[in-house]
């Protein structure tokens, strides 16, 4: 599993320890041969997995799915902060994530 922290300030401005988890891909228990890997964020009520053909295309496919729900936070005027830095907000839609 992957695990990394931030800070997220909603509209009322109030802060919250966000942890972002993405665990490792897993077969699919259902019949098919797919597999998935899910996403979790707490603070966000986001407990969600992406599913692809094969362990690579899950987790790739669990990184869009972060980065999607993480903009819809970010336009319903969220704002992200990596701990101890809340002088300058974090863009998800910027090229590093």
């Amino acid at each position: 599993m992957i695990l990394s922290e931030y800070v997220a300030i909603n509209l009322s401005g109030e802060q919250n320890n966000m942890i972002i988890e993405v665990y490792s891909p897993e077969p699919d228990p259902l019949p098919g041969g797919d597999f998935r890997c899910k996403v979790r964020i707490q603070a966000l009520n986001i407990d969600e997995f992406a599913y692809g053909v094969d362990a690579l295309q899950a987790y790739c496919l669990s990184v869009k799915l972060l980065k999607i729900r993480l903009d819809e936070k970010q336009q319903e005027g969220w704002q992200f902060y990596f701990p101890g830095h809340l002088d300058h907000a974090i863009d998800f839609n910027d090229g590093y994530f």
